[in-house]
């Protein structure tokens, strides 16, 4: 048996700054998204004034989430053993 090999590891990211998180937060407003639009269109039917602003306010800012956590995934890093294994296929 020959001589064992100490294997180095890949510098450690913090989760915050990976495309996991990232797709995650965007999979998140995209969901919050629907949610509030389903909520505006059942209030636009009862015509519930007030619910309908709110509900609209609520809609714009799960929009603006969305297309944030979008642009940030530009940013995110990738781990290098996960780059080796995307390249071999």
């Amino acid at each position: 048996m020959g001589r064992m090999r100490i294997k180095k590891k890949d510098a450690v990211i913090p989760f915050r700054q990976t495309m996991a998180y990232r797709l995650v937060l965007a999979m998140g407003s995209l969901f919050l998204l629907l949610t509030t639009v389903y909520f505006l269109l059942t209030y636009i039917r009862s015509s519930n004034t007030i619910a309908i602003i709110v509900s609209a306010g609520a809609a714009v800012m799960a929009v603006t989430a969305l297309l944030y956590n979008l642009g940030e995934v530009r940013n995110a890093r990738v781990p290098a053993s996960t780059l080796k294994r995307a390249k071999r296929r």
